[in-house]
């Protein structure tokens, strides 16, 4: 980092951490507001069926309950105009195990759940599927009654190979596709190759399960106004969301979601559970919680897009790929149109990680009568990074050269087009970050013990890359300088853990040259903050950083031109610094920001709010969110807009990873023994976050190729395994050591550099640890790569031992 920066590249206090290590921090289960209900619901017990009667008659006779709702009274329910793509709060038409049709207000949880009980319900079970490609078979069950596949405009539709051959891992000579797109010319390629890589994997669905099931509390008051308390990860966009489900107005909506623990894109915007009770506390005029248990978290929770790829590669003799054509069969769950948005980013993340000459894709996305599938630490990118870790792998052997070698001569760099716009990234230091990791992990010695055996165990060293879009513009930025001389800075964005809710913050205090312990960081409530970026998919420090630069910029602008106002000169001649503002001549005489903010107010205008510029084209939610700060300080706007991309650019961040693994011989248990990670982030605004983002996410994806998993009865379509024992997420004894580190080299058009970080460890570290398996074995496992598998390939001779 070349640049004298005050605050970026330096670790601080987050304002919230002391909240949370004394327990002050209030998650929406421990809001308890006056006269308060509590909230149960009635879930479906079958994978599909169809409520054909409901009798509520004796649970609301029953002492103690409030109120009483179906999937007839939920707004939403028959999925209304505007909101196709979600999944109702109530439905008639279940679609997985647990979907909830009807839901109780009581005094208690313990009167609830047993009016719950008392409610009878009569269901036609109907056919359920659980594999995507058993729906597209002629014949094969579909998952909804009015199709199994997303069409166009939010419709449904009813796709099936007949031609197919069903009998191998992929079915050859698939029919209709719902998806795809190609540059380049394919076949011209092929025939510049000297060696074609054929392979079928298939990224499982893994359910999201972030440590704090799903909760919320709702107030709908007798005047119409609404106050949602709710665990998410994002705020405006939530808002908004939920506002949709209610088929309310936005205005009427209050939403406060100061703290999250945990989300991984399944509480990034709006979800049934959150309407629930909203729905309910409209009902009975009182105040409702609904609390989620962990096993409610398993089928309310989302799960990651199952993706089944066939992939076919081909490479030069010396490794230069000449082209890429990728077949894919995404799961949609039984509610999300998500699943063509997990092979659409799968897709495009091909692209921008190795920038083929020649690309065709072709996808088809299913309804499964499994949980909704949605964006998990990525929507797609992270299935394509797990998928090919055996199938890079497999090309390194073929072509006679190390897999390390083959990934960096084929990776992306600045300026690459991507994906089927062909549109350029803004900054690619994914050949950076191999080469820090390589030299760090001692790559080269340590490879020279693939498939050796080490006191009973197998040893495997394998590394890949993965990423994942990092940043977009559209959003605004809100600061208000207020006459006690504090800087607020008012972002929409959610705390999901991460802290980059406060590493905005710096990057605003940074552009203002401001003391940090006058920065005043407001978040966590959709009322009196500025329109902002959903919290998720790498978005927020890119995003929200852009903006709120922006809207320090305007401050400044401002705070020149009332010093020159006030002092005389010209703007220009004015420098904004510690604080105050003063002439460049003269730096004893000048403003403090407090007395700036004060004329402000005088001056009126533009400078506290009271009138917004006319050419700035600001979100009316951030105009809103200034209300009660106009006329009172010194009020700045930002926004941002293609032209803060160069028209068109795209923002994409890299992580490198790499893994050693080692495997018991006599159980089939696989430990890995170090992980790392090598983040392209752009400029590294707080480096303790950077480290825990890409550790984090390097176990986690070691959690996706190893053990998570979800495990249906296909008879019946009811998940075995729901809890965190059954389903498994790694701990401390399933790895050595970690680290994570980054690049640190700016992106052009970041706010200071910055770009986002979140997702590519996660890729990162699955890619790592697959390939490391693959590499101590000479085989490929499909994950999760459990131990019985490891013990089949071993006694069947696939495993080269």
């Amino acid at each position: 980092m070349s640049e004298d920066y005050m605050y970026i590249g330096q670790d601080f206090t987050p304002p919230d951490s002391v909240a949370k290590v004394t327990g002050r921090a209030r998650y929406a289960e421990d809001y308890m507001l006056d006269n308060m209900l509590h909230a149960k619901t009635v879930k479906s017990p079958y994978a599909h069926a169809l409520v054909e009667h409901i009798d509520t008659s004796e649970a609301e006779q029953m002492s103690g309950v409030e109120a009483v709702v179906t999937f007839e009274d939920a707004p939403g329910g028959e999925q209304s105009d505007g909101i196709e793509s979600m999944q109702p709060a109530f439905d008639q038409e279940p679609r997985c195990y647990g979907t909830p049709v009807a839901a109780v207000a009581a005094v208690d949880e313990y009167t609830a759940a047993a009016a719950v009980e008392a409610i009878d319900v009569e269901y036609r079970v109907l056919e359920h599927v659980i594999d995507p490609i058993e729906t597209l078979k002629p014949g094969g069950p579909n998952a909804r009654l009015d199709g199994n596949a997303p069409g166009d405009d939010g419709e449904v539709q009813t796709i099936k190979w007949d031609e197919a051959d069903f009998s191998g891992d992929f079915p050859e000579n698939p029919g209709e596709m719902n998806y795809g797109w190609s540059f380049g010319d394919v076949d011209e390629g092929f025939s510049e190759a000297d060696v074609i890589i054929e392979d079928v994997q298939r990224a499982h669905s893994v359910p999201q399960n972030p440590m704090e099931p799903r909760s919320t509390v709702a107030d709908w008051d007798s005047s119409g106004d609404l106050t949602v308390y709710a665990s998410c990860q994002s705020v405006q966009t939530a808002a908004a969301g939920l506002a949709g489900y209610l088929e309310m107005e936005l205005d009427d909506l209050t939403f406060i979601a100061n703290y999250c623990g945990g989300g991984f894109g399944s509480k990034a915007s709006a979800y049934p559970a959150m309407a629930a009770p909203a729905i309910l506390s409209r009902e009975a005029n009182r105040p409702v919680k609904l609390r989620g248990t962990r096993k409610e978290e398993f089928f309310w929770g989302n799960g990651r897009t199952q993706v089944i790829f066939k992939f076919r590669i081909g490479f030069t003799s010396d490794g230069e790929m000449t082209a890429i054509d990728i077949q894919m069969i995404g799961d949609a769950g039984g509610y999300e149109t998500g699943c063509l948005n997990g092979i659409n980013s799968a897709a495009t993340s091909a692209s921008a990680l190795f920038n083929p000459p020649n690309m065709s894709v072709e996808g088809c996305g299913v309804y499964t009568n499994t949980p909704k599938r949605w964006a998990m630490r990525g929507p797609g990118e992270n299935q394509l990074a797990l998928a090919l870790a055996p199938t890079m792998g497999k090309a390194a052997d073929e072509l006679g050269i190390d897999v390390f070698d083959l990934w960096r001569m084929n990776a992306a760099d600045h300026g690459d087009p991507i994906g089927e716009s062909q549109a350029p990234n803004t900054s690619a230091y994914m050949v950076e970050a191999l080469d820090v990791i390589a030299e760090d992990f001692e790559y080269d010695e340590r490879v020279e013990r693939n498939g050796s055996i080490e006191d009973g165990r197998l040893i495997g060293v394998g590394m890949g890359v993965a990423e994942h879009g990092a940043g977009s513009v559209g959003f605004d930025g809100l600061i208000v300088i207020t006459p006690e001389g504090e800087v607020e800075v008012r972002t929409g964005i959610g705390n999901l853990g991460t802290y980059s809710y406060a590493g905005v913050s710096r990057a605003a205090a940074e552009t203002l040259r401001v003391p940090w312990e006058d920065v005043v960081v407001k978040w966590g409530r959709n009322d009196n903050q500025s329109w902002s970026v959903i919290q998720a998919g790498s978005n927020t420090i890119f995003t929200e950083s852009l903006t709120q630069h922006r809207a320090a910029e305007t401050a400044i602008e401002y705070l020149q031109e009332i010093a020159a106002e006030e002092l005389g000169g010209e703007a220009d001649e004015y420098v904004v610094e510690g604080g105050e503002v003063y002439h460049e001549e003269d730096e004893g005489s000048g403003l403090t920001f407090a007395e700036a903010a004060e004329l402000a107010v005088e001056l009126g205008g533009r400078y506290s709010g009271e009138e917004i510029p006319e050419e700035d084209d600001l979100n009316p939610v951030t105009i809103a969110g200034a209300q009660d700060a106009i006329g009172e300080g010194l009020v700045a706007f930002g926004f941002t807009s293609p032209e803060d991309t160069g028209g068109e650019a795209m923002v994409r961040s890299y992580c490198a990873g790499m893994a050693e693994v080692s495997i018991d011989i006599a159980t089939g248990n696989i430990v890995v023994e170090d992980l790392r990670g090598v983040s392209d982030c752009g400029t590294v605004i707080h480096p303790i976050s950077v480290k825990g983002q890409v550790e984090g996410g390097l176990l986690q994806g070691l959690g996706y190729a190893l053990y998570e998993h979800y495990n249906f009865d296909e008879e019946t379509g009811i998940p075995y395994n729901t809890d965190w024992y059954t389903n498994k997420t790694p701990s401390i004894l399933d790895y050595g050591s970690t680290d994570g580190s980054a690049v640190d080299e700016p992106d052009p058009f970041g706010a200071h550099g910055a770009k986002g970080i979140g997702e590519p460890p996660y890729g990162a570290g699955a890619v790592a640890v697959a390939n490391a398996v693959y590499n101590a074995l000479g085989t490929d496992l499909e994950p999760p790569m459990l131990p019985n598998k490891v013990l089949d390939a071993l006694e069947n001779g696939e495993a080269e031992v």
